[in-house]
């Protein structure tokens, strides 16, 4: 691990990488135990001495070409890297270069600057877990593995995004559809080959205690619980508290002791969330508490659940709870326009055909109509056509280093 680290952070090639972890691999029984920091430190020695040496030799043997021709090793380089230009040539990523630029989506670009910031990951997110996937997250994790092409090919100078990496990705959905979604999207990004897109249920394995029963899985054919045995070095939790109510009821309270195994000593899970919006405001933005009341209505009259959001104070108190530090959190005010609004309403419009009667879905039709005509008037009124109502945060949380 701490080799990796070493490597993630020199300016040396992949392939120099590799060559690396191979001369490591080689060394005599006597070198295997050689006390880390001296080895970590003979690494390094041996790092600067390849990158500084204008001819590349392997270990005390010479692999020197005739002038005349090219080595094998830099030929296949170079086919990679022509089947690599070509392969990105075809891929279609305006859905992504937003996130090229640092006002491209705020609540990411906090979190990219908070990765870039933390010294322990030094700019890389390693091995990613995406315990709630969805195309928006599943875009943003795109443009993080082609993030040097993105940068390549844009002009946003001094506002462009941070040189991030990521070395692969997985992404959980207990949602088939959502599933299928996901990894067509993926394929489509050039970036199925970079990780997994799994359908799974963080509840399963949960005891009634809270405690995660590893090794003693309740499932028919004996198989092991979701991500048995895997860390990772950051995990994303995107709005995952408050879809949890329409997959699993009340679990939100365990979901972070069910996610701690998986992330790595020294690692970071990111939350993002939705502070609840209230009943009721005494301001122009109480259109949008009207029509989030009758929405939900509506979901509920279909006989679905509703997603439930929680408050930045829970979320933070609940990560503490699991034993993780809360490193910082942000807020994001909320700004609806006419739009957005008819969005949300139109959510409570797709419910009408499941309703119990005819009747009864002809009168919430005319409500929701109203609410339609009444958000309009509301908007009109406002200086830039938009009300604020509530906001988004990102909670950066850390497992201790010495945690077992």
């Amino acid at each position: 691990i701490r080799l990796e680290q070493r490597l993630r952070v020199m300016t040396i090639s992949r392939s120099y990488q590799s060559i690396v972890l191979l001369f490591v691999s080689r060394l005599s029984a006597a070198a295997l135990f050689t006390p880390s920091l001296a080895l970590s430190t003979s690494v390094t020695h041996h790092c600067n001495s390849i990158r500084s040496s204008s001819q590349l030799r392997l270990f005390g043997s010479s692999r020197f070409r005739k002038k005349d021709k090219q080595p094998d090793h830099q030929m296949e380089s170079a086919a990679d890297a022509d089947a690599a230009t070509q392969k990105m040539a075809q891929l279609d990523l305006s859905l992504i270069k937003k996130f090229a630029h640092k006002n491209g989506d705020a609540l990411f670009g906090y979190i990219e600057e908070c990765q870039v910031d933390d010294p322990n990951n030094k700019g890389s997110f390693g091995r990613f877990l995406d315990a709630g996937t969805g195309s928006h997250s599943l875009r943003w994790m795109a443009s993080i593995l082609h993030r040097e092409h993105l940068l390549a090919n844009t002009s946003n100078g001094a506002l462009s995004s941070p040189n991030i990496s990521m070395d692969s990705f997985t992404a959980i959905t207990a949602d088939e559809n959502m599933r299928r979604r996901v990894f067509n999207e993926a394929k489509e990004l050039g970036i199925a080959d970079k990780g997994d897109v799994i359908i799974g249920n963080w509840k399963e394995g949960v005891g009634k205690d809270g405690t995660v029963q590893f090794g003693a899985s309740d499932t028919s054919d004996g198989t092991k619980l979701l991500l048995e045995g895997q860390q990772f070095d950051t995990i994303l939790a995107d709005y995952l508290v408050g879809a949890i109510d329409g997959f699993s009821p009340y679990f939100q309270d365990l979901i972070f002791n069910r996610l701690v195994p998986h992330l790595a000593p020294g690692g970071r899970l990111y939350v993002i969330g939705l502070q609840p919006i209230p009943d009721s405001v005494n301001s122009p933005a109480n259109i949008m508490c009207k029509i989030r009341r009758v929405r939900d209505a509506c979901i509920l009259l279909a006989n679905h659940r509703c997603y439930r959001e929680y408050p930045l104070d829970w979320i933070e108190r609940h990560l503490r709870k699991s034993g993780l530090n809360v490193v910082q959190s942000r807020t994001y005010p909320i700004r609806y326009d006419h739009s957005t609004m008819v969005r949300q309403i139109n959510v409570g419009r797709s419910k009408l055909k499941l309703f119990p009667t005819k009747g009864m879905a002809a009168e919430m039709g005319k409500v929701l109509d109203d609410l339609e005509k009444e958000s309009l008037e509301v908007t009109r009124k406002q200086a830039d056509g938009r009300i604020t109502l509530g906001y988004d945060y990102v909670v950066v949380a850390e497992r201790p280093v010495d945690s077992d």
